[in-house]
């Protein structure tokens, strides 16, 4: 609205995760973005004729998206580097990370839970329980087969044992360790075996740890406002984990895990 002056439909709008909507073990409330398709779509309506603006099939918009998209378009061409040679709606769908959790929501039955963590600094994880949330570009998802496996990820990434496992072999920047997508998986983490007790228990460990993250971040919330920042939010909780018999507990299994 405020770029055109008109009010757009709500099936535009899309609950949004990104790096500061995720402290550890918990999914903080999603933001909102206006994408230029519907809700329900498995599919960006993108073309390559006459009809596309900046890719995307301007005739398969409503007339007042339509007109927000031309707009953004001719900013983002504007303004775009010279070097860069994406249209809009390339930049939108980088790497095919829109469109691939388009068709992963089309048909997630065989492996529905989606676990997300950040990139940079310390490694940060929470289940994702809202299929039709979409992830953005810099937080990095991945599918489980069931809530267990997805426990088990959550612990072991959350951890301390893990963030000095892996600071030795990731790259750093301006503001610290970051690229941990390229090199968390090269640690030795087994996959999920729900037979092995080691791996069960760090799962039933890892429920214990968010239940009370989640105790922790409704009583920092009540202390100092419902609006505690994300930033907050992970320092506080991370101090409780290091302190909490829950977050003990989860650091000495995942030491077993990785030694």
């Amino acid at each position: 609205a405020l770029i055109t002056g008109k009010t757009l439909g709500e099936e535009h709008a899309f609950d949004v995760h990104l790096g500061e909507t995720v402290v550890p073990y918990i999914a903080l409330a999603p933001l909102k973005a206006l994408l230029p398709m519907k809700q329900g779509d498995y599919e960006l309506p993108i073309t390559d004729e006459d009809a596309g603006i900046g890719g995307i099939n301007r005739y398969r918009l409503e007339w007042r998206m339509r007109d927000r998209w031309r707009i953004i378009n001719a900013l983002w061409e504007e303004n775009r580097s010279p070097n860069n040679k994406l249209n809009l709606a390339g930049r939108l769908d980088y790497y095919g990370n829109l469109s691939s959790q388009l068709r992963w929501q089309r048909s997630p039955e065989q492996r529905p839970i989606r676990i997300v963590y950040t990139a940079a600094g310390r490694a940060t994880a929470a289940i994702i329980h809202d299929n039709k949330a979409i992830i953005e570009s810099k937080l990095f998802w991945v599918t489980c087969r069931n809530m267990q496996e997805a426990r088990y990820l959550v612990a072991i990434i959350n951890s301390a044992v893990l963030y000095e496992a892996v600071q030795p072999i990731m790259t750093r920047g301006q503001f610290g360790a970051r690229d941990l997508q390229e090199h968390l998986w090269k640690l030795p983490i087994p996959e999920f075996d729900a037979d092995d007790p080691l791996h069960a228990a760090i799962a039933d460990l890892g429920a214990a740890a968010a239940q009370g993250a989640q105790t922790r971040l409704r009583a920092l919330q009540s202390e100092r406002g419902a609006s505690v920042s994300w930033r907050i939010a992970r320092r506080e909780l991370r101090a409780w984990l290091t302190a909490s018999p829950e977050g003990k507990a989860v650091e000495a299994e995942v030491q077993r895990l990785l030694q």
